[in-house]
């Protein structure tokens, strides 16, 4: 799956747990989780491990780190009583479920039926620059997640609007359009 997608997972996750509990920051914290396992196995697997496993979906694309994050976030709800954990561990399991892990029981359920396979790579990171800009549903996704974001920080920029000196404003706008429309002069 391509890091747009798995963003606006993680907003929306974000978004209903805001929604239900009323703490802005699960937005922010389900954006993080839904790219945290990209941001973390690829650059590992495939610049640190290049020699050894050179693979993106290690660690962070597994159950054993994400039972550990769902303790956490259960264990923080229970004495903090902040949902924060939660969304993070939500995010990253629905990661988890858009790369349809289940077809990679080896990475999945790691490190129960043994080691990382090898894999090789030739230029990874390029490659996938370049199936991320050009795939058009990365494009939606991009529009998408400015829409959730845009959403999310509505009251902000409200806010930021009202207090825009909006004459002042206006009138150096007009001062500039008037110097750049105006007949030049022959000489």
């Amino acid at each position: 799956m391509f890091v747009l997608a798995h963003l606006v997972a993680g907003l929306l996750i974000g978004l209903t747990f805001w929604k239900i509990s009323g703490d802005r920051r699960a937005v922010i914290v389900g954006a993080v989780g839904g790219v945290l396992s990209d941001v973390i196995d690829k650059p590992l697997g495939h610049i640190f491990l290049k020699g050894s496993v050179d693979y993106g979906r290690i660690y962070f694309h597994g159950l054993a780190v994400l039972l550990v994050l769902l303790i956490l976030g259960l264990v923080l709800w229970r004495y903090r009583g902040v949902v924060l954990g939660i969304v993070l561990a939500a995010a990253v399991f629905s990661h988890q479920i858009m790369d349809g892990m289940w077809r990679h029981p080896i990475e999945w359920y790691w490190p129960l039926l043994g080691a990382y396979p090898k894999h090789l790579y030739t230029d990874y990171f390029w490659n996938a620059f370049w199936r991320e800009i050009s795939q058009p549903s990365e494009w939606v996704f991009f529009v998408a997640a400015a829409g959730i974001l845009g959403y999310f920080y509505h009251r902000e920029l409200r806010e930021l609007l009202a207090r825009c000196p909006v004459r002042p404003l206006r009138r150096l706008i007009r001062g500039i359009a008037a110097r750049f429309t105006a007949p030049h002069s022959g000489r």
